[in-house]
């Protein structure tokens, strides 16, 4: 969309360069596109998607549209309204809370090193978004989306439709237009999960790509911070921004280029003449005459018409193994990781309120806490290395983790990768083990939207939370790529040229209910 001329363009449309583009000409200003997504906001109220409006934004968005009169702009993002989940650090009057009221006030007394990055970029930090308390580690039974303070988010294609989590209210958000793009954590799910349901693109970079400090924990071996943005290549633009090595993350000691790339560049052909992309199809249960299946065999020839070499079969050789795991032995690492990482982070805060040192402090704290919901909503997950007994300096422990690199790596995704020599692995959805596997190894993963449940679909609620829609006519789904450590760069060529060569997005159905207002809305 050219946002340079013409009339001024629909926000469900404008992406990171339009925006840029028509920041630059005088086509609007910073302070018009703020005031836009802040009326969209009040708008949506009943997705509850944002948790918390930053008071300072129309001020924040005169300075930068001022600095670019005086000086010009920093490049790319300035100007830029982002949203931002709540489990990250940002020095302003908002709050990083994780959703809960334990936290309500702490804070550390610098901000995470990603959000001073783009705040350097001329990026304008327009609010928090509602997630998954504790990014999804609380309870068994606690649903997608929902935290003590913000409510719970709703998905925006389906009424009452389950928005999947934690980064729900960033995904919902990205989908509403609140903002040109949003920020969101991953620990396994966290930004695929909500980004398919919402029919965004979801890109969760490697483990160590992008500094972590700043965001509170759940396991800092794959804890990860992304984006949750309307196209590939506007992930493509803030991961440019976002990554680099940061002495306050030893994690980015790892990365293996002396100077970041600009990602962009692999979001210009659609060319895929020289990728290998292989279909490991023993880690997801299909039924090939599901939507998500004709979908999904449509895009392995839409690939395949683009020159990639596609692989099918490319097996995981100890599949079986891992899917005879229960969730519980699956989560106790990163449970056993959750108690000393809160501490540790805990340890960080400047401000404390109500004195939270340690994961019991949290528990007690939930328990008793009237607007936390205990019992009706449980602390399942906190309480599971509670009742194995184990800890990070635990035989057990260590043994656990180093099955995890065996699933994950020989008998995971390296085996069939190394095996046929792949670049990039494929799957319908967020089916299956594959997420699960490239968390716990670190690597990049990126959804990107495939397609919608056709007219007709019976309506299905959530069995663990029936009060939810799971599946409903226009209900998205995606296609996942996955690849190994730090190689974004062919994971953003291929999902840039799916996009562009199907078009899912633009050509499918609208969210069932958008806000109004609209740039020509707003007075400059």
């Amino acid at each position: 969309m050219d946002a340079t001329a013409g009339q001024l363009p629909l926000l469900m449309h404008l992406t990171i360069e339009d925006a840029s583009h028509g920041l630059q000409s005088g086509r609007f200003t910073s302070v018009t596109l703020t005031k836009a997504y802040l009326a969209r906001i009040t708008e949506a109220a009943e997705f509850r998607a944002v948790l918390q409006v930053n008071p300072n934004a129309l001020d924040v968005a005169r300075q930068l549209d001022e600095e670019r009169s005086r000086s010009g702009a920093r490049g790319p993002l300035h100007g830029i309204p982002l949203l931002v989940k709540d489990n990250i650090v940002t020095q302003d009057e908002l709050d990083a809370s994780a959703g809960s009221y334990a936290l309500l006030g702490a804070k550390p007394a610098v901000e995470s090193s990603v959000i001073a990055k783009l705040r350097d970029a001329g990026v304008l930090i327009l609010g928090k978004t509602n997630l998954s308390e504790w990014a999804n580690f609380r309870g068994l039974n606690v649903s997608s989306g929902w935290s003590p303070r913000g409510g719970q988010t709703l998905g925006a294609y389906y009424p009452g439709s389950q928005p999947d989590g934690s980064s729900a209210g960033s995904a919902v958000a990205a989908a509403l237009a609140l903002c040109t793009a949003a920020i969101g954590t991953e620990t396994v799910g966290s930004i695929l999960a909500p980004a398919e349901r919402n029919n965004v693109v979801g890109f969760k970079p490697s483990r160590g790509l992008i500094a972590n400090d700043g965001a509170i924990p759940i396991s800092s071996r794959q804890d990860v911070i992304g984006t949750l943005t309307r196209t590939v290549k506007d992930a493509a633009y803030l991961v440019s921004t976002m990554a680099g090595r940061s002495e306050r993350d030893e994690g980015t000691c790892n990365i293996p280029f002396e100077q970041i790339p600009d990602f962009t560049d692999f979001c210009k052909s659609t060319d895929l003449s020289s990728v290998r992309i292989g279909v490991p199809r023993n880690t997801f249960d299909s039924d090939p005459t599901s939507p998500i299946m004709v979908s999904f065999e449509a895009a392995l020839k839409t690939l395949a018409s683009a020159g990639a070499t596609v692989v099918d079969n490319a097996d995981f050789p100890a599949a079986e193994g891992f899917k005879q795991l229960n969730n519980q032995v699956r989560g106790i690492v990163r449970s056993s990781e959750f108690r000393r990482d809160i501490a540790r982070y805990l340890k960080t805060l400047k401000t404390n309120p109500r004195n939270i040192q340690s994961a019991e402090d949290i528990i007690e704290f939930t328990k008793t806490f009237p607007e936390e919901e205990y019992p009706e909503r449980d602390i399942g997950k906190f309480l599971w290395t509670e009742a194995e007994g184990i800890d990070v300096d635990s035989d057990k422990y260590k043994e656990m983790v180093k099955q995890e690199r065996f699933y994950g790596g020989e008998g995971g995704i390296l085996g069939p990768m190394e095996k046929h020599n792949l670049d990039v692995l494929v799957i319908p959805s967020t089916l299956g083990i594959a997420n699960d596997l490239a968390a716990k190894m670190g690597f990049p993963v990126l959804g990107a939207p495939l397609g919608f449940h056709p007219e007709g679909t019976p309506i299905k609620l959530d069995e663990d939370k029936p009060h939810l829609v799971q599946v409903a006519p226009g209900i998205p789904y995606s296609l996942t790529f996955i690849s190994k450590a730090f190689s974004e760069g062919v994971l953003l060529r291929v999902a840039y040229a799916f996009e562009q060569l199907s078009a899912v997005r633009d050509n499918g159905p609208l969210p069932f209910k958008l806000p109004a207002t609209e740039l020509k809305d707003v007075e400059k």
